[in-house]
C-alpha cells in the first residue's frame, strides 16, 4: 500500500526533479524520488554486503556470524553513507 509524504524542496530541487522526469522519461516526479530511494537502498545494501565480506574473510571459520559484530558493522556503514549523504547535499 502507497503512503504519500508532502515534502518541500528548494526551487534548485524542484527544476531537477523535473529535468529527471523529462530527461530519463519517469511518468511523475514520485516516480523520480523513488527511483533515488531505490538507488541509496542499493548502495547500503552494496556496502553492507562488502563489510560481511570482509569480515567474513578476515573470520574464516564456518560458526555462525557473531551478531554484535554484525550490527557493529552496519552501524558504521550506515554512519559513513549518512557522512557522504550530508557531504554530498552540503556541496
Amino acid at each position: 500500500m502507497a503512503t504519500t509524504l508532502n515534502i518541500s524542496l528548494s526551487q534548485e530541487q524542484a527544476a531537477w526533479i523535473k529535468s529527471r522526469k523529462d530527461e530519463a522519461g519517469f511518468a511523475s516526479a514520485s516516480d523520480v524520488i523513488r527511483d533515488l530511494i531505490r538507488r541509496e537502498r542499493e548502495k547500503e545494501l552494496a556496502a553492507l554486503e562488502t563489510e560481511f565480506d570482509r569480515m567474513d574473510k578476515e573470520d574464516g571459520s564456518h560458526e555462525p556470524p557473531p551478531i554484535e559484530k554484525i550490527v557493529k558493522s552496519v552501524r558504521k556503514v550506515r554512519k559513513q553513507l549518512l557522512k557522504r549523504h550530508e557531504a554530498s547535499r552540503r556541496s
